[in-house]
């Protein structure tokens, strides 16, 4: 790789390295010397000092708080008017901020249009396990630089720079991806958040200053072209490395166990203060790891303790330990797999809002629930009529408008839902979606026409999780008002409902052309508000 096409290098170049971005518990490391191997990597000088420096908004405003001695309620009021569109009008204060960001965000916009964006490993004399070699805190000030962008973002937003606020949301999805790319646990979780904070800018939040057909196009176009880069198998091998290189250094010396499990005193077998002093067979313990690796996804402890009579209490302690090694390390992957898919489906619903509020600048309003024939009998759901505005217009040519969703012919595509209608974490059957509208009084799809969003808020769910899957064709399976506003995750319910397998809660896409996620402790009445249109804040 020439070191030109690195878009990390032009970072490096402008901002520098700190040494804080090396391991802190690397005990013994030259800090500085490990720096200057990045340098050196990146064919960087390393006595040139940086140009350029950055502030994130949130520090910024708490000096601006902590200068002018404001309270902490004055500080949330400030912080969450940057999370929606605003102007210098609203926040005078942030007009120097502004002035000192855009020359590092315009060229975190350069970098990311490299081919690549690779952050090097480093590596001491003094012995070290490879997780200690990743630049932590680099790969936290992308998640920095996304909330920039963010916040600049909306500020565009405010200002009727479209153009602009979607330049920033899309350097935010490449950054993402390239960080995607590392193939690696740690730089794949920052990717993960820097995805949703881009989610999270709705790019029509301001009816006077609302995209047009033509930008939300374009802007669709561009999201659709930057797709999850995320190899889940290689980022699991990346771990299994990881952690066998751990189990290796402690068996040479090189960590300690006993500090492993300074945190678990809670375990008798493997005190800290006794730890230290028992023996293992460290073959046994990573050749017992490994096996727990190749089972991904089924229980933990499969495999019984092969044991000889001679070796009975090393061989014991030493399945132990693995099994329980296995039982810290393995469970992050596996969250780490959900917040992927989480994050995915957050994708899927904000290109599905975009598509409808392009639909809705084409027709006038957004598509109908379902279409009906000359007598009123349902045909297709608006899944269906979307087809064209989410990269499937083969499939939509295919279909049969005029006759209804399971004639014999237009059976034969109801296992074909395309990827962007199923959300990674749910289990679906072929053809099966739970994404659905909620149609009903005041909600965007009164009695299952699609409405004018001319007088909506911007905080108005367009479309939701829900608990029950249905076919992606049927068209008359969507969720009512009635059902929907009761509640989140309602699993004890006779009626189907708003819901999802994601932890928590359930992701929505919005009028404002954003998707969110959405606790399921939500007030109701907050909830209603959104279904209904009438909620005016997005801080909930």
């Amino acid at each position: 790789m020439k070191t030109d096409d690195n878009g990390y290098r032009l970072i490096v170049r402008a901002l520098g390295v700190s040494v804080d971005s090396v391991w802190e518990s690397d005990k013994g490391v030259d800090k500085e010397a490990q720096v200057a191997q990045v340098y050196e990597k990146l064919g960087l000088d390393p006595g040139v000092k940086p140009s350029m420096t950055f502030m994130e908004p949130y520090e910024f405003l708490r000096k601006y708080v902590d200068r002018e001695g404001l309270d902490e309620k004055q500080l949330y009021e400030l912080e969450s008017k940057v999370h929606e569109p605003w102007t210098l009008d609203d926040l005078p204060m942030m007009e120097p901020w502004l002035e000192q960001s855009a020359p590092v965000l315009d060229l975190v916009g350069q970098a990311v249009l490299k081919p690549t964006f690779c952050i090097p490993l480093t590596r001491s004399e003094h012995p070290t396990i490879l997780a200690n070699t990743t630049l932590f805190s680099d790969i936290g000030r992308m998640r920095s630089f996304a909330r920039m962008l963010q916040t600049r973002a909306q500020y565009r937003i405010g200002t009727s720079d479209i153009d602009g606020a979607m330049a920033d949301v899309i350097s935010c999805k490449r950054l993402c991806r390239h960080l995607e790319a590392q193939q690696a646990m740690v730089h794949a979780l920052v990717g993960i958040a820097i995805r949703g904070v881009a989610a999270a800018v709705g790019i029509a939040a301001v009816r006077e200053s609302s995209p047009s057909e033509e930008q939300l196009l374009r802007f669709l176009d561009e999201l659709n072209a930057i797709p999850v880069r995320l190899d889940m198998d290689q980022i699991r091998l990346t771990e299994r490395y990881y952690a066998l290189d751990l189990l290796q250094a402690m068996a040479v010396g090189d960590e300690s166990l006993s500090g492993f499990f300074a945190e678990w005193h809670h375990l008798e077998e493997f005190h800290p203060g006794l730890v230290a002093y028992l023996a293992f067979d460290w073959n046994l313990v990573m050749q017992r790891v490994n096996e727990h690796y190749d089972d991904w996804g089924n229980s933990l402890f499969l495999h019984p303790p092969r044991l000889s009579p001679a070796s009975l209490m090393i061989n014991k302690r030493s399945l132990g330990l693995a099994d329980l090694m296995a039982g810290i390390l393995m469970p992050a992957v596996q969250a780490f797999d959900e917040a992927t898919f989480r994050t995915r489906c957050l994708d899927n619903l904000q290109r599905i809002a975009l598509a409808m509020l392009i639909y809705e600048r084409q027709h006038g309003t957004l598509p109908p629930a379902y279409s009906v024939d000359a007598s009123g009998q349902p045909l297709h759901s608006w899944r269906v009529l979307l087809l064209p505005y989410v990269g499937q217009a083969e499939l939509f040519d295919k279909l049969r408008l005029d006759e209804p969703w399971d004639s014999d012919h237009n059976r034969q595509f109801h296992d074909a839902a395309p990827a962007i209608y199923r959300c990674p974490s749910t289990v679906l059957l072929p053809g099966q979606t739970s994404y659905s509208v909620i149609v009903g009084k005041n909600s965007a799809f009164p009695a299952g026409q699609g409405m004018s969003l001319d007088e909506s808020e911007m905080n108005r769910i367009l479309v939701v999780e829900r608990e029950r899957p249905v076919g992606w064709m049927e068209p008359t399976s969507e969720l009512a008002r009635s059902t929907a506003i009761q509640g989140i995750n309602r699993r004890h319910a006779e009626q189907d409902g708003l819901g999802s397998p994601h932890p928590g809660g359930l992701n929505v896409g919005l009028r404002d052309g954003s998707s969110r996620f959405i606790s399921e402790t939500i007030d109701l009445q907050v909830l209603q508000s959104l279904v209904d249109g009438t909620q005016d804040r997005p801080d909930y």
